[in-house]
């Protein structure tokens, strides 16, 4: 598969098999690969939480998945993702840099977790005091949350325009649709 192919597989999933795990083999092969990108100044501040087994049960609780979802399409408990890799900070507030760093980090991780067939949600709608224990938060903060699991469902990026409407939506039960902008839309001048 080359790379444009992984970077269209690679859909947010808000659904999981929770009868199939994610192993700790995963979630280290997902950061190692996270371990090897770009950082600002090459300082390499971001810090790592893995969470698995029963502690990933109780988590599902402690999330919001799929904000744009009507009630009734929202996933529930039982398609919960079984691993999570919290992005922390040592900082409560951190910068801008380390913000980028966390949003290339985390591209990282889900193209990683793709290429293994597992499917990824990057979450920043979560419980900030269960995370920050889970952190030891008297020196790490959670920044951003990624959820990880087999999934059961399937999303699909489909060509949009500019005034149409952006927002992500579920295709009956299985299929997300993901509105996604044409590089004409995007690139707003070429300067020669």
């Amino acid at each position: 598969m080359v790379f444009f192919d992984h970077v269209v597989k690679n859909r947010t999933i808000r659904r999981f098999d929770t009868a199939k795990l994610v192993t700790d083999a995963d979630l280290e092969y997902c950061l190692r690969c996270a371990s090897m990108v770009a950082s600002a100044g090459n300082l390499q501040r971001l810090r790592y939480v893995t969470v698995i087994g029963k502690e990933a049960e109780n988590t599902f609780s402690r999330i919001a998945l799929g904000g744009y979802l009507p009630p009734e399409k929202k996933p529930s408990a039982d398609v919960a993702p079984t691993a999570y890799i919290v992005l922390t900070s040592e900082s409560e507030n951190p910068d801008a840099n380390l913000l980028i760093d966390a949003g290339i980090s985390a591209e990282a991780i889900t193209l990683a977790a793709c290429e293994l067939g597992i499917g990824a949600c990057m979450i920043r709608n979560f419980d900030k005091e269960y995370f920050s224990a889970l952190c030891k938060g008297e020196y790490l903060y959670p920044i951003l949350v990624i959820a990880l699991g087999y999934p059961t469902e399937e999303a699909m990026a489909v060509e949009a325009s500019l005034g149409d409407s952006l927002k992500y939506y579920k295709n009956g039960e299985n299929i997300n649709i993901v509105p996604k902008l044409t590089v004409e839309d995007l690139v707003v001048n070429k300067i020669y």
